[in-house]
């Protein structure tokens, strides 16, 4: 009789430490659901929301003016330039990217770029400096111009090139940071293309501009093969 209890009591303690063990880990399957579900969610909300805290605030204006900077800057300079273009490359953009960069995030220099597609049939099929500048304007109202601007000109494609198709300006955009939906529908709509023209129209028009890279402060042009230039514009070491 006694033997027999031992066994029911052993069956029992065995039931009961089974029952606990599924219990813990039907607790610990639904834990680990909720926190994929959860950083799923989280991650599409992430998506969602326009992306700021680049190098530095950009507004775009009404005509596609991008202006970078503070108002309370020393100096100001007007930056005419096409993606496409070799010389915004070699000539600004390569020496004086980085220092230009610097200066509009510590607030000694403002710049109004005005974006072109001069170069556009220049591609083959031609089209690459309006997509490019039209996903610049994007990525400047997401937040991310500076970061964006300087992987187009890192990783410029040769006139003749058929240059980035919008799937790939956006993937450029999202190693930039930008991760919000937004910029790739406005890269994929060319939300921004009629901005781009009328820019371009206009710079055509325009005494100062002598082609691109055209650099006005105020109405004079910026000699950016002297050297000292930028130092001198805006007194920064």
């Amino acid at each position: 009789m006694g033997a027999i209890r031992t066994r029911d009591a052993v069956a029992a303690a065995r039931s009961t430490a089974d029952g606990r063990r599924n219990l813990i880990l039907v607790v610990a399957v639904a834990v680990i659901a909720a926190v994929v579900i959860g950083g799923v969610v989280f991650t599409h909300a992430m998506a969602d929301r326009p992306q700021a805290g680049g190098t530095y605030a950009t507004t775009v204006q009404s005509d596609g003016t991008v202006v970078a900077g503070s108002a309370t800057a020393k100096a100001t300079l007007d930056v005419y330039e096409d993606f496409l273009c070799p010389y915004c490359k070699h000539n600004l953009e390569d020496p004086y990217g980085k220092a230009i960069t610097k200066a509009i995030a510590d607030g000694s220099l403002r710049v109004n770029y005005h974006v072109l597609d001069l170069l556009d049939n220049e591609t083959t099929p031609a089209g690459y400096s309006l997509r490019a500048g039209n996903a610049a304007l994007a990525a400047a109202k997401a937040g991310r111009f500076a970061e964006f601007h300087s992987a187009l000109y890192d990783q410029q494609p040769t006139e003749g090139q058929a240059g980035y198709t919008n799937d790939e300006l956006v993937d450029i955009g999202r190693k930039a940071g930008i991760t919000g939906q937004q910029f790739a529908d406005e890269v994929k709509a060319g939300a921004f293309d009629s901005e781009i023209r009328n820019q371009t129209d206009k710079a055509r028009d325009s005494v100062n501009f002598k082609g691109t890279p055209t650099v006005l402060s105020g109405n004079t042009q910026v000699d950016i093969s002297k050297a000292g230039w930028l130092t001198q514009l805006t007194g920064a070491a």
